[in-house]
């Protein structure tokens, strides 16, 4: 590969991570965290926390924290080489196992909580109280939770658990495995 592929592919790839990191800053994930991500994504390679630190320009703190996150998502995996002390780290390479676990784990830092909540204020309205005002205020957080209650169903049909997603495409006649090789093939 000449100097300007080289070039190219960087800029690419630079590219990639920058907007990796704007798309999922706007779904409520972590900038950094989703920088990191993208990374180990698109790249394909294995690095160590300080080649992290080195490539995105961040603290070792932050690195840290989101790398630990990451692993606890299961999108990327730690491990050793061995004879060698430092961890290194590498995005999981199923696409379609990465967004199912990506949609669960947002299912219960976000949506589980907002149902509980939304049961807790149905809760608080008096059973005794039969104004205007607490009728609206019953029959619309009724109806929030029936929309959730629906949301939740067909995330146990496609999202529960991997299997089930890679369900769907198949389904939808997307029979191939949609990953990505831990060690890319060499150019020829």
């Amino acid at each position: 590969m000449d100097s300007k592929d080289s070039d190219a592919l960087e800029i690419a790839q630079e590219r990639f991570i920058l907007e990796w990191g704007r798309m999922s800053s706007s779904w409520g994930i972590n900038r950094t965290m989703a920088q990191i991500h993208a990374l180990l994504l698109v790249s394909g390679e294995a690095y160590t926390m300080d080649e992290i630190i080195d490539k995105l320009h961040i603290s070792r703190g932050n690195a840290s924290m989101n790398l630990r996150d990451l692993c606890e998502w299961a999108v990327i995996r730690r491990f050793r080489r061995p004879g060698d002390r430092k961890d290194m780290y590498q995005a999981n390479g199923d696409i379609l196992s990465m967004f199912a676990r990506v949609v669960r784990e947002r299912k219960r830092r976000e949506i589980d909580p907002t149902v509980a909540a939304i049961r807790e204020c149905l809760d608080l309205v008096p059973q005794s109280d039969k104004t205007e005002n607490a009728e609206t205020l019953r029959h619309r957080l009724t109806v929030l939770l029936e929309l959730f209650s629906l949301i939740d169903r067909v995330y146990q049909q496609v999202f529960e658990t991997d299997a089930s997603f890679r369900e769907v495409f198949e389904v939808l006649g997307k029979t191939e495995e949609i990953t990505i090789p831990s060690n890319p093939p060499s150019a020829e």
